[in-house]
């Protein structure tokens, strides 16, 4: 409501006449601007009022094991009247063998080669279908991971309990999970501390969502070397990933640290109110190249809010977040204090 009213006083004070559509008697005039007020009143009102009954009926079906949104996984349909899940045969039998290989010790690559296809649908938004593609490693690892085939749900790290038939029993899932863990090299926590950065900050030039984070390895000889990207791998908006779109780490996070040890970085930065003197931008770039890198990654995956790539992979606009001088600024000038 005070954005509406704040951006009708910003019109009216630079001389704009505005007139609205389905009132069209609302003018300039003290009784328009009550009335503005009032139907600006009753549209938060109403906005408060559907967020609140939409947080109430999510928590209703959670409470009762309903299922909440989206397309229905692998293995189920969505009932056309409930919108709950009941299995669907034909995929329920080859959930079940996929289980069964997993136990008997296949891996996802191994299991992806069966020449099943994906399970497929139609956006709402666009019309167009999507999925029925072959499977990949990574979304066979995704399914036995998944507990919607014990019965239930994922609620972020947490499990609730869902009101659909199971397709696996338990003893076949826990022992598909162990043959996983038995064969991942780290923990889940020890691989999110992979050195990226600027996680989640680079923006897709073509789908304008945000980049996706990537690693292999490669063994040359005796020695095992570790490759890093970024790349799109998003399925947001049931859109497929794009094509070519991929970055080395290094080179991406190498060319944004020499862009801080520019002092005209550092300038924009003071001139867009950062709130420090100008004669000390010299100061911060020489504290900023002297600091290691693993510090710099760490200043880094702080201040940076988003990172727009351009097509010919040629230019890059950095955004800044709005607190990064809580962040970074008392560091650095702690360091140069050091450095006097």
């Amino acid at each position: 409501m005070t954005d509406t009213i704040q951006l009708f006083e910003e019109f009216e004070r630079a001389g704009v006449e505005v007139c609205l559509a389905h009132h069209v008697e609302l003018c300039a005039e003290p009784e328009s601007r009550l009335l503005r007020h009032i139907l600006a009143s009753f549209a938060q009102f109403e906005r408060e009022m559907i967020a609140s009954r939409i947080a109430e009926t999510r928590a209703y079906l959670k409470k009762h094991g309903r299922r909440l949104a989206g397309p229905a996984p692998y293995g189920y349909d969505a009932d056309p009247i409930t919108k709950q899940l009941v299995p669907n045969r034909a995929e329920a039998r080859r959930v079940r063998a996929i289980f069964k290989r997993a136990v008997t010790g296949q891996t996802p690559a191994e299991i992806d080669h069966l020449g099943w296809r994906t399970k497929q649908w139609v956006s709402k938004r666009s019309g167009r279908p999507i999925g029925g593609g072959r499977w990949t490693a990574r979304q066979v690892l995704a399914l036995l991971r998944n507990p919607v085939y014990l019965g239930k749900f994922a609620a972020g790290d947490s499990i609730r309990p869902g009101c659909h038939e199971p397709i696996v029993d338990l003893g076949t899932f826990e022992s598909a999970q162990e043959q996983l863990d038995r064969r991942r090299p780290t923990s889940k926590s020890d691989r999110h501390r992979l050195p990226f950065p600027l996680r989640g900050k680079l923006i897709c030039p073509r789908c304008q969502r945000r980049l996706c984070t990537y690693t292999f390895t490669r063994r040359q000889g005796k020695t095992t070397i570790g490759y890093r990207y970024y790349r799109c791998r998003s399925t947001a908006g049931g859109r497929a990933p794009c094509k070519g779109v991929q970055y080395p780490a290094y080179e991406i996070e190498e060319a944004v640290r020499q862009a801080l040890a520019d002092r005209r970085t550092w300038q924009a930065m003071i001139d867009t109110g950062a709130g420090l003197m100008t004669d000390r931008a010299d100061l911060l770039t020489a504290v900023w190249t002297g600091l290691d890198i693993p510090t710099q990654d760490r200043l880094l995956a702080q201040i940076v809010e988003s990172i727009a790539l351009s097509r010919r992979k040629t230019e890059m606009q950095i955004t800044f977040a709005e607190d990064f001088e809580d962040t970074l600024i008392p560091v650095i000038s702690g360091l140069a204090d050091d450095a006097r």
